[in-house]
């Protein structure tokens, strides 16, 4: 490994015109400034794409269960994430897509809407001309409804139908959104493609600025995302859901989730709390390229020493700087 590392360091001090990118980063172990909520780690997306060849389907499916463990190095992240009841898996359709015309929508039919144990709010199973697909469902949505999609964007705005998906801007100034893109046009299918997918939460259109629409979310924080973004009118259903009552802890773990020691107990403002500004819009114009690639070294103590390992330095050059010579060499 340090061979292939110093071939291309060598490549990159005397080739300039490579095209590898080569990053050496320092991680200090001080703990982190504050705290920030640890992944999941529910389903294996690496076992998904191969049981599906990277294609959606409305049938259930098994997929392995990661139970809180980094798929990469398996080592637990999450202590309070595994065992349970084992639950199919249905995949969400979060981009929908429809006409450019104008008078022209994509009808899809609603045939159930359940509970779904993967998530908090309930999905709904709609059938078009293009197939079945399963959707998020919103708070009013009901078996036997019919839904539109389009892909418009008028030249004045209007207020949509719940249900109904359009780009935001064709959405008047005040309208209750859920499921937003963050980005047009992406050929990727996962839940870090779209804004506001948890159960009983909204977004709200505040206004259009040029090509961007800024949409507040539920946390308040404001984005400036593109015009031509996706995204469905309502709010989210099953919002009773965060007063859910287990009753008992093993009810709770029969869900997946492993009970904390009750040692730690969080912020709750009881005392007060700091009060700060909210942060400035943040517009979202491209996706995040990819990280440059990262090497990592870990190095022993006898590494680290002076007398062994990097730190060490030649007799001759330890014994020149000593009280036998003068300083004014």
């Amino acid at each position: 490994m340090f061979a292939s590392v110093r071939n291309n360091f060598k490549s990159i001090i005397f080739n300039p015109n490579t095209s590898k990118n080569f990053e050496i980063i320092c991680k200090r172990t001080y703990p982190a400034r504050g705290t920030k909520p640890l992944p999941q780690y529910l389903w294996d997306e690496e076992h998904l794409k191969k049981i599906t060849n990277g294609e959606y389907t409305h049938k259930p499916l098994r997929v392995n269960r990661l139970g809180g463990r980094n798929p990469e190095t398996g080592r637990k992240v999450n202590q309070h994430i595994g065992g349970g009841t084992k639950f199919d898996y249905f995949m969400i359709d979060f981009h929908r897509r429809g006409p450019t015309t104008p008078n022209d929508v994509y009808e899809e039919r609603v045939l159930e809407v359940r509970r779904d144990p993967n998530r908090s709010c309930y999905i709904a199973l709609v059938a078009g001309k293009n197939g079945k697909r399963w959707i998020l469902a919103t708070e009013n949505m009901r078996a036997g409804q019919l839904i539109t999609t389009s892909c418009y964007i008028p030249p004045h705005p209007i207020v949509g139908v719940e249900g109904c998906a359009y780009p935001l801007g064709a959405l008047a100034p005040g309208s209750i959104v859920n499921c937003v893109e963050r980005f047009p046009n992406l050929e990727s299918n996962t839940e870090k493609d779209v804004f506001i997918k948890i159960a009983g939460s909204s977004g709200q259109v505040v206004r259009t600025q040029g090509e961007f629409v800024i949409v507040k979310l539920p946390h308040k924080h404001e984005f400036a995302l593109h015009k031509t973004c996706m995204a469905t009118i309502g709010k989210l259903s099953n919002s009773e859901f965060h007063n859910l009552i287990y009753g008992s802890a093993q009810m709770h773990r029969r869900f997946g989730y492993k009970m904390a020691s009750g040692l730690y107990h969080k912020k709750d403002g009881y005392s007060g709390r700091k009060i700060r500004a909210l942060p400035a819009v943040r517009t979202l114009d491209k996706p995040d390229e990819a990280p440059n690639e990262k090497y990592n070294f870990t190095l022993t103590k006898r590494q680290l020493s002076g007398l062994f390992g990097v730190a060490n330095s030649h007799s001759l050059i330890t014994s020149f700087h000593t009280y036998r010579y003068p300083k004014n060499y």
